[in-house]
């Protein structure tokens, strides 16, 4: 079962539910139970689990709209560049909640702080072609000579 975090993911909540609501929405089983503990885990926590989803941030909505992705019964997640436009805070909550999920993870991204640590195994594109390395993120780093994933596309 896959599940897809797609760039504008967030954007495609449904405005005029509450946070609350959003999640009790997807959420089944005993996780019922856990909605205020994982929304609180989120950063939403009192006051904030009322509002609804049209006056919250951008990060907000990303947490928001992460938090049920998770609760999806899928074994494998697609994440196509989940950190844009996140503070360093939500980025790490969000980094946490990954490295808990039982799955297969497949990351698009630049973020390399983000990756450290969630990306076993690196896959390139370029010259259309694909090439497997089988290294975490730093060792793909150093492996290529660079400091930054965006140098990837100044080579390319």
């Amino acid at each position: 079962q896959i599940g897809y975090f797609a760039q504008n993911q967030a954007a495609m909540l449904d405005e005029n539910l509450t946070v609350f609501e959003t999640i009790d929405q997807i959420a089944v089983g005993d996780i019922r139970t856990q909605i205020k503990n994982l929304l609180g885990a989120f950063m939403f926590s009192g006051d904030d689990t009322t509002k609804k989803v049209k006056v919250l941030s951008g990060g907000e909505r990303t947490r928001l709209a992460m938090i049920k992705l998770l609760l999806e019964p899928v074994n494998v997640l697609i994440l196509d560049e989940p950190t844009n436009h996140l503070d360093m805070k939500t980025k790490d909550i969000i980094k946490d909640a990954l490295k808990a999920f039982d799955g297969t993870l497949v990351l698009v991204s630049h973020d390399r702080d983000f990756l450290d640590g969630l990306a076993e195994k690196v896959f390139e594109f370029g010259h259309k072609r694909v090439k497997e390395h089988f290294e975490d993120i730093k060792g793909f780093l150093e492996m290529k000579k660079m400091e930054n994933l965006r140098d990837i596309e100044k080579k390319n």
